[in-house]
């Protein structure tokens, strides 16, 4: 229940906020969705300084429209993306909401970094 408040008050402060993409890790992929690590985003979008242990994750559903691209410009599928990709993921507003407890947003443009391995 403390799980589910938290979501609704994140997607309250989300829809009134101007923030709009999110950087992460890619941390598993579903049908037409990954999922982003996104800690970061939601301690910024709770204007939260804590350096607590908590990893968020993130769900970006992916769609017909949706742009993925490396960061020169080259138009990659959803296939070519890995485990551990580094991706920025920009989004409409409001986009968030409650889907099995994580938060979900619609992507319309998918970046991804090159792995400095």
């Amino acid at each position: 229940m403390k799980n589910l408040l938290f979501i609704v008050s994140f997607i309250l402060l989300t829809a009134c906020s101007n923030e709009s993409s999110l950087y992460g890790e890619i941390r598993s992929f579903g049908e037409n969705r990954i999922n982003v690590g996104c800690s970061d985003f939601v301690k910024k979008a709770n204007n939260t300084h804590s350096k607590d242990d908590i990893g968020y994750s993130c769900v970006i559903k992916i769609t017909d429209e949706t742009i993925i691209k490396t960061q020169v410009g080259e138009i990659v599928t959803l296939d070519e993306l890995n485990i551990n990709d580094i991706v920025s993921v920009y989004f409409d507003e409001p986009t968030a909401s409650v889907e099995s407890e994580k938060l979900t947003f619609t992507a319309m443009e998918i970046t991804v970094f090159e792995n400095e391995e």
